[in-house]
């Protein structure tokens, strides 16, 4: 019989083996394999170190990033991956049967921030010149607006005006092909030549709005002597995120609507996509006393890109759409010219009807696509190659007020094509830093011969191509120096049909007979090859001058190449009303200009003094020299020529933090142009122009901001004398009457208002209420920089309300 000792002995030596056969048939046979592997550039990463915490074996990773622990029993284990300039890598792995995994690593991450705030930050377009940012706050009071309107609260930058549709920017007394337009990379090219020709862009799509005034950055343009505005995306997070942005704008003047949204996703690894729509639609709009017929337009945008952000390596694809059709004042297209002579001097339009969201001829239609490709490759953290390719095509027509089988068909019809190679370096260490590109430029131009009107540009084919270097010296905090150098060789071939009387009265035949490559129903077919070669340079000192003030003089000479309508034009300009003559003899414009800039930019009160100085070779201007009765109507024709010209002005900002609660900020310039051959003024100088800017506050109530605007331009004295004589019938009897085409409207004040509430949490967003008064007391005005001021005021009181919602 057993006792309990010997059966406690037996269950003891039982258990003992049932445990040790356990022990023995759990096979610890598992392979883990393994790859470490750079997040941001797929490459793989050596001398990593591996741990697995549970039985403390280690490894280290090969060239190829590759690593194995053998003989691994089943369950869960902790691995531990280390690497210098790395956050540590903890993951848990259930290990069921052998395995191979990948491992993604932050490699660099300390550089890899230092790269995104690089990328990121709003650079200079230079270090000794002065450079403007729009706040997000005033390109958001402009959305339902064109990017003119955005930047006309920076001092020296105006408007000028076809209507109240299209505008562009003026800066220095400079528009059209002098100033240079880059959004995202890629000059514009959308037939801006003429007066009528709105940039056909959407700011919307950028959240850095960026203007330098003078010839700017040579690495974007060098025959820009009036200044280049920057557009550009800013730089997205390398995180997994969604988010977007959503604006909604409704208007009383014109009883308009808009929408705008952007979103945004980005990811970990670094890729990303974004799209971003505008839609507007706005009705006649209205002056203080009356409609202004046939003033309404519609707009279609959409922008979208995808890319990747890594450390040594970024790439970007992206493609835009924009669409707009705009009227033109109704009562600027007149019958007669005894007709023309009364609109002129009338104080109201000679056609006023009811308010209608119809857009009618006299009209415009713009369609702008564009595509791009993007790649840079960065060496190391002080130096950069970039690579870009970019198309655009615009298409550009212009409808007149037509009878019959031709009531519907365009009066001009332009389809241009532009394709842009170019590439950079960047490179430098310690004070230095250079940046040097070549570019080349290939473009078609073809006018559609369908219209069955004359052509008012010609066909061409023209091809750019240069290179430029700039280099900027910081040898101290105290001062800094940029030089630059570009070279541009342009090649045009166009071909022109002359009628055959305007021909023999300006004498062609002895200067352009040799051109002429045949003859079809009474116009003679022209065909040219013109070549001009351009250099820019400028140069630039800053000086730091401590208590945050800073001293910039920049010098710029800039060379510009006549624009093809500037030499071609011939015919009639819906858009303006006008008829045009381009001047064949043209050459190549010089400037030179010397900017001043002194600031103070901390501190409760803050000012920058910009005083510049101009002198301009054959500066192509154009000017009215008549009028001329046509089938379609009596229309003032215009000349273009080249003059020696003269401009000087200064710039003046200020503004004061009055109080936490209280703000004031103030914006004025003053410019003269002079014609140095006649010694008389310039045609479309901008007037003197005062802004006031006050903005409120409340203590206890944080989300409520406040800002009223006073807006004084005073009358421009300084204006050519263009007037001309030409008969009318008066009472049954021919009277030669003076057409006054030449004096500038009165002064006006008008004002505005501000009131933003929020943002407040709504869900997931944050919404934010804007209400907006422009030309609050109703002013009646007309401006000098509007071609179609002579048929009716401008705009009356309009209000905004405006929706935001950031998702």
């Amino acid at each position: 019989m057993l006792t309990f000792s010997m059966r406690l002995n037996r269950l003891v030596l039982t258990l003992i083996f049932v445990s040790t056969g356990f022990a023995f048939s759990q096979e610890c046979n598992i392979k883990l394999r393994g790859k470490i592997i750079d997040l941001h550039e797929d490459s793989p990463l050596d001398n990593a170190f591996i741990q697995i915490l549970e039985t403390n074996q280690t490894a280290v990773s090969s060239a190829k990033g590759d690593f194995v622990f053998d003989n691994l029993c089943p369950g869960k284990i902790i691995v531990k991956i280390s690497h210098i300039s790395c956050e540590d890598l903890i993951k848990e792995i259930d290990l069921k049967k052998s395995m191979d995994i990948k491992f993604f690593m932050e490699h660099h991450i300390a550089f890899l921030e230092e790269v995104i705030i690089e990328e990121s930050q709003v650079k200079k377009l230079s270090s000794t010149a002065k450079t403007y940012l729009l706040s997000e706050r005033q390109r958001d009071r402009s959305s339902s607006q064109g990017l003119g309107v955005a930047l006309e609260n920076i001092s020296g930058v105006n408007n000028i005006k076809t209507g109240n549709n299209i505008v562009k920017p003026v800066i220095h007394g400079m528009f059209g092909s002098r100033i240079g337009i880059i959004y995202n990379g890629i000059p514009l090219e959308n037939q801006q030549w003429g007066q009528d020709h709105a940039p056909t862009i959407d700011h919307n799509a950028f959240e850095n709005i960026r203007l330098i005034k003078g010839a700017g950055t040579l690495k974007y343009s060098g025959d820009s002597p009036g200044g280049v505005i920057v557009l550009e995306s800013k730089s997205l997070p390398i995180r997994d995120t969604l988010y977007g942005k959503t604006i909604i704008n409704g208007m009383t003047n014109g009883r308009g609507v808009n929408l705008i949204s952007s979103w945004v996703r980005s990811f970990q690894s670094g890729k990303y996509f974004k799209i971003q729509g505008t839609l507007k639609k706005n009705g006649d709009y209205s002056s203080p006393d009356y409609i202004l017929l046939n003033t309404g337009n519609e707009e279609k945008n959409i922008t979208f890109s995808l890319g990747r952000n890594k450390i040594l390596s970024q790439w970007k694809v992206g493609f835009s759409f924009f669409s707009n059709e705009i009227g033109i004042l109704r009562s600027s297209h007149i019958g007669n010219v005894d007709d023309l002579l009364r609109a002129i001097e009338s104080k109201s339009p000679l056609i006023i009807n009811p308010f209608t969201y119809d857009v009618n001829a006299p009209k415009q239609k713009n369609k702008h696509h564009t595509a791009f490709f993007q790649y840079s490759k960065r060496y190391d953290f002080n130096s950069k190659l970039n690579f870009q390719y970019s198309w655009q095509r615009n298409n550009r027509q212009e409808f007149d007020i037509r009878r019959g089988d031709n009531k519907n068909k365009a009066s001009v019809d332009l389809l241009l094509n532009t394709h842009i190679f170019n590439s950079n370096y960047e490179w430098g260490r310690g004070v230095m830093r250079h940046d040097s590109g070549i570019f080349m430029q290939i473009q078609d131009n073809f006018s559609n011969p369908d219209t069955q009107v004359k052509r008012l540009i010609p066909d061409y084919f023209k091809t750019k191509y240069g290179s430029y270097f700039t280099t900027t010296i910081t040898p101290s905090n105290a001062i800094n120096y940029d030089f630059g150098i570009r070279w541009e060789s342009h090649h045009n071939s166009i071909q022109k049909y002359y009628d055959n009387r305007r021909w023999e009265a300006d004498q062609y035949e002895s200067l352009y007979g040799s051109y002429v490559i045949k003859e079809v129903a009474g116009q003679k077919l022209v065909k040219r090859k013109l070549v001009f070669n351009n250099i820019s340079v400028n140069a630039g000192m800053n000086f730091n001058l401590g208590d945050a003030k800073v001293l910039g003089l920049n010098f710029y000479l800039t060379q510009r190449a006549p624009d093809i309508s500037e030499m071609f034009s011939d015919g009639l300009h819906h858009a303006l009303a006008t008829i045009e003559y381009g001047d064949p003899s043209l050459t190549q414009e010089t400037t030179k200009k010397v900017v001043f800039n002194f600031e103070k930019n901390k501190g409760a009160l803050q000012y920058s003094i910009g005083p510049y100085l101009s002198w301009a070779q054959n500066f192509i201007i154009i000017e009215p020299e008549g009028l001329l009765q046509t089938t379609r109507g009596a229309f003032p024709f215009w000349e273009f020529k080249a003059v020696d010209a003269m401009l000087k002005g200064i710039d003046f900002d200020l503004s004061f933090q009055i109080s936490d609660y209280i703000s004031f900020e103030h914006s004025s310039s003053w410019i003269d142009g002079i014609n140095r051959n006649t010694k008389t003024p310039l045609i479309n100088m901008p007037p003197v122009n005062i802004r006031n800017h006050f903005l409120f506050s409340l203590p206890r109530w944080k989300s409520f901001l406040m800002a009223l605007t006073s807006n004084n331009f005073l009358r421009q004295n300084q204006f050519p004398d263009n007037n001309f004589y030409t008969d009318v019938v008066e009472n049954g009897k021919i009277v030669n009457k003076l057409v006054d085409i030449s004096t500038p409207p009165d002064a006006y004040h008008h004002i505005g208002m501000e009131m933003h509430w929020g943002p407040y949490s709504l869900k997931h967003n944050k919404i934010r209420f804007s209400l907006i008064f422009d030309n609050m007391l109703n002013t009646n005005y007309r401006t000098y920089l509007n071609r179609l001021r002579f048929y009716a005021d401008e705009m009356g009181r309009n209000v905004m309300l405006q929706i935001k919602f950031n998702h």
